[in-house]
């Protein structure tokens, strides 16, 4: 008779605590659907101790997803890994492994973020999230710094999926990161525009020839010492000579000394020609060289204006596709509005189709009732 007790009532908290894993569940899933979060973490994780574990499965999933919208990405990532060890089979792995990868992303680990998606499209290469995957490999390359990688995964995205939902985010980051680029490159451009430009302003300075020394001078110095020491011996010597015979000596030295003093015209005229011709050459090299700058910034200036229209016709394309889209989503807002009305009037029909045949049956049942009188 003991046994009997105790095995009816193994039986019967057996059925309550699966009933009761049963409510936890549902009031999870009543808990998200309202968007609170708390509440639904609270409930789910009751049903991961007490539930099946069918329903332990279930919990982890919702969990998962609770977790990821209140933005508590350790906890998510928690459950997602206890998700997929316990259910490695289930339909919804796939749809955990992706959110795992954006679970990596929002954490800041690019690295294994790029890894947990290279790894979810080997398994999954059908999953309708696989642009998606492309995508957030692109957005762990950004977030990393690597701009050049990033590009190239973004415009794998436009060019290989064009109608998936990511093709017009993958087109802004393309943008930004062109804008990026051109800002950068007119920042260099500006700061070798300076160089140059300082480079331009030394060159005259450093390049003009220093004027050659006159080697007349020296001898002109040399005959006059000569003719000064001539003249102060004359003066003592003949110191009585009268002032006629000064005059005549003043008048005979100043032929030496003039002829003495002279710089060499030859060697003046053929300096001044070597200046002459070297000048040209001198003045000739800066222009080269800035008309080389010229047209090495010219181009690199159109490289940039080239850019930058592309970025505004791929700017141009966002913005069509977003007038598309909003075109799209009121035509489909018509059509459910339109099928909403066709469904009420079609139950107005059946309504009014039932309230005529309850008419007729009431008219019937009144010429039955007069008929058995």
């Amino acid at each position: 008779m003991k046994k009997k007790l105790v095995l009816v009532y193994l039986v019967c908290f057996g059925m309550c605590s699966l009933f009761a894993g049963n409510d936890d569940l549902m009031a999870g899933l009543d808990a998200y659907s309202r968007g609170d979060w708390t509440a639904a973490v609270e409930s789910l994780e009751r049903v991961i101790t007490t539930a099946e574990p069918n329903d332990r499965t279930e919990a982890l999933y919702w969990l998962v997803m609770s977790e990821t919208s209140a933005q508590n990405y350790e906890r998510a990532l928690e459950y997602a890994d206890a998700f997929l060890e316990a259910a490695p089979e289930d339909e919804r792995a796939a749809e955990v492994s992706y959110q795992k990868g954006r679970l990596l992303h929002l954490s800041g680990c690019y690295d294994a973020s790029s890894e947990n998606f290279y790894e979810f499209i080997e398994k999954y290469p059908d999953h309708p999230k696989i642009p998606s995957a492309h995508y957030w490999i692109g957005e762990n390359f950004y977030a990393a710094g690597n701009h050049a990688e990033a590009r190239k995964i973004f415009n794998d995205v436009v060019v290989n999926y064009p109608q998936s939902g990511k093709v017009n985010e993958a087109r802004y980051k393309i943008v930004l990161i062109d804008q990026q680029a051109v800002r950068e490159e007119l920042l260099r451009m500006a700061s070798e525009t300076h160089s140059a430009s300082a480079e331009t302003e030394k060159t005259p300075e450093s390049t003009e020839p220093e004027p050659k020394s006159d080697k007349a001078a020296p001898k002109f110095d040399e005959s006059s010492a000569t003719v000064a020491s001539a003249s102060s011996d004359s003066n003592t010597a003949d110191a009585l000579i009268t002032d006629e015979s000064v005059i005549t000596v003043a008048g005979d030295t100043p032929d030496t000394t003039t002829d003495a003093g002279k710089p060499d015209t030859t060697e003046t005229a053929v300096a001044s020609a070597e200046r002459t011709e070297a000048a040209p050459v001198v003045e000739a090299a800066p222009l080269m060289e800035e008309e080389k700058q010229t047209e090495y910034f010219t181009g690199r200036l159109a490289a940039l204006e080239k850019k930058i229209n592309e970025i505004s016709a791929t700017l141009s394309l966002i913005v069509e596709e977003q007038e598309n889209q909003r075109i799209r989503e009121q035509q489909q807002q018509k059509e459910q509005k339109e099928a909403e009305r066709q469904k009420l009037e079609r139950r107005r029909q059946e309504l009014a189709e039932l309230m005529a045949r309850t008419k007729t049956l009431e008219k019937l049942y009144e010429q039955r009732t007069k008929g058995a009188k």
